[in-house]
């Protein structure tokens, strides 16, 4: 009698390929992004002001050659515009996982937590810049760390709807009126292909549009729910600082405080649990503009380009 043993061969996990040009990449590509040390504090900044910018100052003042040097061709005198500080905003964001300990590999846990966690970072950023930076803040009793700042510009036209082209375009011909730099538009990823390579085009892992500006699309600009009509941001360049990051690993254990009933933390005694948190400072420099767009609905349901 012959006996063939057989065995069963692994099963790879497969491998994602991490989503390219958030606003985290733009801001590393550009040396804007702080990863602080062990021993820097990161409560160690004053949100109110990080830089004093000097790139929205007007510099195209008209003036005379001839009569009063010192005056203006209207006999005003010459302007001086404020350089002002930089306002940031923090913010911290942490993911969990957890596992019954049997035929669990505690390290390839923390690992996969700690891949997935760096994957969406920039796409966190993005989540707090739309929820927080580029809505209008006052800092009061109820935020007395943060920064204040107004609501973005709106340059959406009030007597008509514009495609989503048009809307770059706005936004870009502002920016290059006001600003003195290519700016970085913030566009949800969905805009990519509605958009096309007539508007956008990559270098490497980052996108820009025919015309310079930054694109940061990294999924944190994404509705769940789209009905057609989408919100284009433009900033100055984006700083971030990051403080080192926390990873922790263990194990409930009975009586520890956890359970799974009403109130309590959700996890069962003998679960291995996994986390990584980190805290982020970001900025942008000068201003937030904004513009509405919208993609008509076509016959039959769905949306028209």
């Amino acid at each position: 009698m012959t006996v063939t043993i057989g065995t069963g061969s692994d099963i790879l996990r497969p491998e994602t390929s991490p989503l390219k040009s958030s606003v985290l990449d733009h801001a590393r590509a550009a040396g804007n992004v702080h990863d602080l040390s062990e021993t820097e504090g990161f409560g160690w900044r004053n949100d109110n002001g990080l830089w004093v910018s000097y790139n929205g100052i007007e510099t195209l003042v008209p003036t005379p050659i001839c009569p009063e040097p010192l005056l203006s061709d209207t006999g005003a005198f010459k302007t001086f515009d404020f350089a002002e500080w930089q306002p940031a905003l923090t913010f911290a964001v942490h993911g969990g996982v957890q596992c019954r300990t049997v035929g669990l590999d505690k390290a390839d846990q923390q690992a996969e937590l700690d891949r997935v966690f760096t994957a969406n970072e920039g796409k966190g950023v993005e989540q707090a810049l739309l929820g927080n930076r580029f809505v209008a803040q006052v800092a009061d009793a109820a935020n007395p760390l943060g920064g204040s700042w107004a609501a973005p510009i709106d340059l959406t036209p009030v007597t008509d709807t514009v495609s989503p082209r048009v809307a770059v375009a706005l936004l870009e011909g502002w920016a290059a009126r006001h600003y003195a730099g290519v700016p970085t538009l913030h566009l949800p990823r969905a805009l990519g292909t509605i958009l096309g390579g007539d508007v956008i085009e990559w270098k490497g892992d980052l996108a820009f549009t025919r015309m310079g500006s930054k694109v940061a699309f990294g999924g944190g600009y994404d509705d769940e729910d789209q009905d057609g009509t989408f919100i284009l941001y433009a900033t100055g360049e984006v700083f971030v600082e990051r403080s080192s990051s926390i990873s922790i690993n263990s194990i409930t254990m009975p009586n520890d405080g956890s359970g799974t009933g009403s109130g309590e933390n959700g996890l069962a005694p003998n679960t291995a649990i996994a986390l990584v948190e980190r805290m982020f400072r970001v900025a942008v420099d000068v201003f937030v503009a904004k513009a509405t767009a919208t993609v008509p609905a076509v016959t039959g349901g769905g949306f028209g380009v």
